[in-house]
């Protein structure tokens, strides 16, 4: 009996297997039918457009003949003007006028008079008639049935982006390397176009309220086109004298070791009012040579404008070397990640082409910094290795170590501020408050709210929350356990007894209009996220330049079948058309004017669309901290990647 009851059961799941498979199969064909019907209407309208486009050459064509013929005419009544004008003013004219008016002094007076002749038009001076044009056949465009593996992104590469400033209200004249003006070039209004030929007019021009000059080096990152290299090395005076002039207005005077011998940049270093180093041992070392305590520490940083993991032209792929990892010749697939010729925008590009990076313990621990803070992940060799070692190997949790250690990149920004304070300029800048709204419905919805809220590293200043089937004090006071800042809760509201429940998204949009942050977050009750969502979230908004961002590759657990899928996993980190909506954070006006769509599933899918008709800026950031769940299979599983038949949560949630 037990083998019969086990067989059934065997069945049972098959049956039910073979049922889902068969569902999944139905939706594919389809979609392949409503794709071909699609693909057969945009055939059609581009045949109409190519018939269009042809039709309005051929008028330009006409145009053009008849504006010549035109002009051929113009030449000819110019020519019959002229000669009128030549009879008019001819001698034998005039003197037959001045005849008639019988007046001997007039007659003389022709006789001696020159004629002048006007120049005759010139048939050169006008294009000649073109030919007669027939229109030009256009050939029907073929249906292409082949869907996307993924939305087509609306800007591919990395990019440097421009502004916004954290201190707007701050001017820095620097001297500092390609790498610095690029980590500083955010942070306050900076001049760096100038030399010790005409600081002068850049002090009367800009009216600085420092003066930032750092440790230059000469090569090719070496700041303000290499003008300053020999005040910086003490064979020429005109950096004392732009250090006295700044004593004289008043401006502050920093100096930033930011590598190279210590012996060497303390002459040059001691003329400033305050000194910056990169560690503590450091500073106790600038201050035993310099003989004063005006030395802090300033280490070395990343920018998040300039450093993250904003994909560059194409997929990463093989891996770099920094500094001399391998003996011999590498082999195929690795390459040295920094060149001695290459420009800074290079290295940018560079640090997010490549897969995995290898560093030997000769490579710049800066240029590290920055490598992790591209999401390339890094290994450490102790010393040089063979080609064939498996150190050169890209491991498979590649991209997720890559994740890890930009989290962990600490960005200059927060950095500033102690450090100005210490200088004794004002450092006072704005940071984007962040609100959460969520809709509930019933008790396990909330329970599941509770636990992401109480894991959330990052706290939003304000919730709102509007719930279905629970008392708002209910939902109040249990959020306020776990929640310290702002709280708002609304319940639903239904016209009859037998009303139909509010939809998610209606409900979503009563709390969006409620929120007061600078940024929208949107939670949903029903999906998992990790500890570091929302403050991975919040970095990722200031980094790009978008209005939206969100996940377009995320898991995607599916309860029915126990599968754990990896949706679109080639569409992190770029722009794109739609991210999914329980993932959504958002600037708070454009959302607004948005709206959140009166739909209880798929709310994202008319949001996103109006999102592309607007030209609004959509950005996909990595795929984790974040689990979707979901009952049954989703409509279309184009570009997903199977990972199992349990929850993926380790990686996923990291």
């Amino acid at each position: 009996m037990e083998e019969l009851e086990s067989t059934r059961e065997a069945l049972r799941a098959a049956v039910a297997a073979a049922s889902v498979a068969a569902e999944l199969t139905r939706l594919l064909a389809d979609y392949q039918e409503r794709l071909a019907r699609a693909a057969e209407s945009e055939a059609e309208a581009v045949t109409r457009a190519k018939e269009a486009e042809a039709r309005l050459r051929t008028v330009e064509k006409q145009v053009a003949r008849l504006a010549k013929q035109l002009a051929e005419q113009r030449y000819q009544t110019a020519v019959a003007q002229w000669k009128l004008d030549s009879v008019q003013g001819s001698k034998w004219s005039k003197l037959g006028d001045a005849i008639h008016t019988k007046n001997p002094t007039e007659v003389a007076r022709t006789l001696r008079a020159p004629a002048r002749k006007p120049s005759a038009p010139r048939r050169s001076d006008f294009d000649p008639a073109p030919p007669a044009v027939e229109p030009e056949p256009v050939a029907p465009a073929e249906p292409a049935t082949t869907g996307p593996a993924l939305s087509t992104p609306l800007a591919e590469g990395f990019v440097v982006p421009k502004g916004p400033l954290a201190r707007p209200y701050l001017t820095v004249a620097a001297i500092v390397d390609r790498r610095s003006e690029a980590l500083f070039r955010y942070e306050w209004r900076q001049v760096t176009n100038f030399g010790p030929d005409n600081w002068r007019t850049m002090l009367d021009e800009h009216r600085p309220h420092l003066l930032f000059v750092e440790s230059v080096q000469a090569g090719p990152l070496q700041g303000n086109g290499g003008r300053w290299l020999a005040e910086l090395a003490g064979r020429e005076r005109g950096l004392r004298d732009l250090i006295e002039e700044c004593g004289r207005r008043g401006i502050r005077t920093v100096f930033w070791h930011s590598g190279g011998p210590v012996s060497a940049a303390v002459p040059m270093a001691s003329y400033f009012d305050h000194v910056l180093v990169t560690s503590e041992p450091r500073a106790r070392e600038w201050r035993a040579a310099l003989r004063h305590d005006r030395v802090a520490v300033l280490p070395h940083a990343v920018q998040p404008r300039v450093h993250n993991p904003v994909a560059a032209a194409g997929d990463r792929s093989g891996v770099g070397l920094l500094g001399t990892p391998v003996q011999g010749d590498p082999g195929p697939g690795r390459q040295p990640l920094i060149t001695g010729k290459a420009t800074y925008d290079d290295i940018l590009t560079a640090y997010r082409s490549v897969s995995l990076a290898v560093a030997a313990p000769d490579a710049d621990p800066r240029t590290l910094l920055e490598v992790a803070a591209c999401a390339t992940p890094i290994t450490v060799v102790p010393a040089p290795v063979p080609p064939d070692d498996p150190t050169f190997t890209v491991p498979p949790d590649a991209a997720a170590a890559g994740h890890r250690a930009w989290r962990d990149a600490v960005p200059v920004t927060p950095l500033l501020d102690p450090i100005l304070d210490w200088i004794g300029v004002p450092s006072v800048r704005a940071t984007a408050s962040l609100t959460a709204i969520v809709a509930i419905s019933g008790q396990p919805d909330l329970d599941a709210l509770l636990r992401t809220l109480k894991t959330q590293h990052l706290s939003p200043g304000q919730l709102v929350a509007v719930a279905d089937g629970l008392d708002a004090s209910v939902v109040d006071k249990a959020l306020r356990t776990v929640h310290h800042g702002d709280l708002v809760v609304r319940e639903t509201t239904r016209t009859g007894a037998h009303a139909a429940p509010p939809t998610r998204g209606a409900a979503l949009d009563r709390a969006l209009r409620l929120a007061d942050g600078d940024l929208v977050a949107v939670l949903d009750p029903r999906d998992t996220y990790g500890e570091h969502y929302l403050s991975d979230l919040l970095r990722h908004s200031t980094t790009v330049d978008a209005e939206i961002i969100g996940k377009a590759s995320y898991y995607l657990h599916i309860k029915e079948t126990g599968a754990t899928l990896l949706r679109q996993p080639a569409a992190s980190h770029r722009h794109l058309p739609e991210v999914t909506g329980a993932t959504i954070l958002a600037r708070r006006q454009t959302l607004q004017s948005l709206g959140i769509p009166d739909l209880s599933e798929d709310w994202d899918t008319p949001l996103m669309r109006q999102c592309r008709t607007d030209g609004i800026r959509v950005y996909s950031t990595d795929p984790y901290s974040y689990i979707q769940h979901r009952p049954t299979t989703p409509t279309l599983l184009t570009s997903a990647e199977l990972l199992g038949h349990l929850p993926a949560e380790p990686l996923a949630l990291i």
